[in-house]
């Protein structure tokens, strides 16, 4: 491949792109229409929710919707299975026998019981 042949390639996959960009954009808006027209149920079937559409809408138009919205239902599909967090977290315990609560000096936040 020549030097000159590989420019004029170079200089027709970039005006291809550019002719087809609106085209892009406006087959992306048109599925976020769609989607805006579902309810909430149909959404969570899908792993998305409204507040996930509202962020895609507000994106440049040079990024594709469609990027965001797979990455938030992979998210939610991976953490479906685990175990919610706790109010106490792991290292709470139960020692002592008294009924006041002492807060851990690192977090703030109740630790254990002291007696």
């Amino acid at each position: 491949m020549t030097f000159g042949s590989r420019a004029f390639y170079t200089l027709w996959a970039g005006a291809s792109r550019a002719a087809a960009w609106p085209f892009h954009v406006a087959r992306a808006r048109a599925t976020l229409r769609a989607l805006g027209r579902m309810d909430c149920r149909e959404l969570a079937d899908i792993g998305l929710t409204r507040c996930d559409l509202r962020d895609a809408s507000v994106l440049p138009l040079d990024r594709d919707p469609s990027e965001l919205l797979a990455v938030r239902a992979r998210e939610r599909q991976a953490n479906a299975l685990a175990a919610p967090p706790t109010a106490w977290g792991a290292e709470c315990s139960d020692e002592g026998s008294g009924n006041r609560l002492s807060p851990d000096p690192h977090s703030g936040s109740p630790r254990a019981f002291v007696g």
